[in-house]
C-alpha cells in the first residue's frame, strides 16, 4: 500500500509542475505580445499607428497612451507573487480586449481581423486560470 501512495504523490507533483511549466510559458508569452505591441505604439510604428488612426478611428494622441498600458500590463503580468496585482492586470487585458474588439467589428479590415482579440482572449484565460489553479495549490508565480 505505501507504494501506491508514493506513486500518486508523485503522479500528483508532475501535474504540479507541469501546470507551472504550461502557466509560466503562456504568461510569459501574453506579456510578450503585450510588451511587443506596446513598444509598437510607443515607437510611432507606421504599421501599427496607420491601422489605429484610420482603420480603428482612435485618435492620434490616444496611441501613445495605449502603447503605455500594454506596456505595464505585460510586465504586471510577471511580477510574482502579487495576487492583487494580477487580478487588476488580467481585468485591464480582458476589458482591452473586449473593446479592441468591439474597435474591429466596427472599423475596416478582414474578418479575420476582427477574431484576433478573441484568439488572445483565450490565451490570456488558460494564463489567468492555470496561475488560479497555481495559486490554489500554494505553488510560486
Amino acid at each position: 500500500m505505501n507504494m501506491n501512495t508514493e506513486h500518486t504523490i508523485d503522479k500528483a507533483v508532475r501535474a504540479g509542475r507541469a501546470t507551472q511549466i504550461v502557466a509560466m510559458g503562456i504568461t510569459s508569452l501574453v506579456a510578450l505580445v503585450w510588451v511587443y505591441f506596446g513598444r509598437l505604439y510607443l515607437i510611432h510604428d507606421p504599421g501599427e499607428w496607420r491601422i489605429a488612426n484610420q482603420q480603428l478611428g482612435y485618435p492620434i494622441y490616444i496611441i501613445p497612451l495605449i502603447g503605455v498600458t500594454h506596456i505595464l500590463g505585460g510586465l504586471g503580468l510577471l511580477i510574482p507573487n502579487v495576487p492583487r496585482l494580477t487580478q487588476w492586470v488580467y481585468s485591464g487585458l480582458v476589458i482591452d480586449l473586449v473593446l479592441a474588439f468591439y474597435s474591429q467589428l466596427n472599423g475596416g479590415g478582414s474578418t479575420w481581423d476582427k477574431f484576433d482579440p478573441i484568439l488572445v482572449m483565450t490565451f490570456v484565460f488558460a494564463s489567468y486560470v492555470l496561475r488560479r489553479c497555481m495559486r490554489a495549490n500554494k505553488w510560486s508565480i
